[in-house]
């Protein structure tokens, strides 16, 4: 008992002060529950995505859910157990494709915060003029500083169309379809 304080509070102090450690107890059970399950969630993901059952799109939603928890330590647990770096997927999930079938369509030159491919990603991309005709072909894992050269090569073109690929040959591929497909005027061969 606290010295000075009267029975009645003293011993209502006591009970509230029991309680209030009951209530700590379940939240802290609470919480380790809340940890198990998302280590168990975040191995299954984990898995089905190293299995090919998730897309690397499909896990930018995952991550978007897991972000929304609010759970502190929850992305260097998700680094640790899925094997993806969470602010790389991030940086992707912004960058989303906005077209049909899966592909990025934009204007040119690209405005800041356009969806596009990021560095890196395989793609075969399609520039139109101002008459929305197919004016050039090609491929690249660089699409922005691809799209500045051939501006700065005197390509005109005003909107773009990029396709993402598995690899350099599916690439490839794609590639040679399209030129047959759109026969752009600006490219100097037909196919590869």
């Amino acid at each position: 008992m606290i010295e000075g304080i009267p029975e009645d509070l003293a011993t209502s102090m006591s009970a509230t002060f029991q309680h209030i450690g009951l209530i700590q107890a379940k939240e802290d059970r609470l919480a380790e529950a809340r940890w198990d399950a998302l280590r168990q969630v975040l191995h299954r993901i984990g898995a089905e995505y190293r299995a090919g059952a998730i897309t690397y799109t499909q896990l930018c939603g995952v991550l978007t859910a897991v972000r929304a928890t609010k759970q502190q330590g929850a992305m260097r647990l998700w680094d640790d157990i899925v094997g993806v770096p969470w602010q790389r997927l991030a940086q992707y999930g912004k960058r989303l494709p906005n077209g049909p079938e899966g592909s990025w369509v934009g204007d040119y030159p690209i405005p800041a915060d356009a969806p596009m491919p990021i560095y890196g990603v395989p793609v075969v991309y399609v520039l139109f003029d101002e008459a929305n005709a197919p004016c050039y072909v090609g491929s690249t894992d660089k699409l922005s500083p691809r799209l500045t050269a051939h501006a700065k090569n005197g390509k005109h073109f005003v909107r773009w169309q990029a396709h993402l690929c598995d690899d350099r040959d599916h690439a490839y591929r794609l590639e040679d379809r399209l030129l047959r497909q759109h026969k752009p005027y600006l490219n100097r061969k037909a196919s590869r």
